[in-house]
């Protein structure tokens, strides 16, 4: 054994030292893994699935670390064209609530129903009928939210479109995408940003 070690020790310390290279790039691989799951944002906007209540609207914080909300925002079609409306502070009376707040790791925010919604949307925009919409032809609601993760100076976005109706006078919604899209760099980001976020 000796001998086989003393006769092959250049190839062995060969082998050994491409095994030490292959534990270090796995090592730097988990470690820069790692730094990227701290420094991504990941929000998830969602609504409620009740088929005996009005749909409701939440945002789930699933980012390592917490996240500022710095401003929601609503997007319809409507007549043709997008309308866009910030809906971060409260528009009426009976709105009592901002979104502007931080969120935890894993801390979920509800909006309220999108019927509310509507109604923060309605108070720049115009009242929008929805006794029309049916599930096959509803209108497209778009909710952004625009802030801060951590300790990034950059803001990022997130948004999900739905679809709302009318199911025996009641407003559903439902996702007409599958995830919320994410906007943590890049061109994208910062056209989503700079066209959904308002200076507070």
């Amino acid at each position: 054994m000796l001998d086989f070690i003393s006769n092959n020790s250049s190839a062995i310390s060969a082998v050994a030292n491409v095994i030490m290279v292959m534990v270090w790039v796995v090592y730097l691989q988990l470690m820069l893994n790692g730094i990227i799951r701290q420094r991504r944002s990941s929000l998830i906007i969602s609504s409620s699935l009740k088929s005996d209540a009005a749909a409701r609207c939440f945002i789930s914080n699933m980012s390592e670390g917490s996240f500022h909300i710095q401003n929601l925002t609503a997007r319809v079609h409507r007549d043709g064209e997008d309308q866009l409306s910030d809906i971060t502070e409260p528009a009426a009376d009976n709105h009592s609530r901002s979104f502007q707040t931080p969120l935890s790791h894993g801390e979920a925010l509800e909006l309220g129903s999108f019927e509310e919604l509507l109604e923060r949307f309605s108070v720049h925009r115009g009242e929008i009928g929805t006794s029309g919409l049916t599930r096959e032809n509803p209108l497209e609601f778009h909710v952004t939210v625009v802030g801060i993760h951590g300790p990034s100076r950059k803001p990022v976005a997130a948004r999900r479109r739905f679809g709302l109706y009318r199911d025996n006078g009641t407003l559903r919604a439902c996702g007409m995408t599958r995830e919320t899209e994410q906007f943590r760099w890049g061109p994208r980001r910062r056209r989503i940003v700079e066209a959904n976020q308002v200076i507070n």
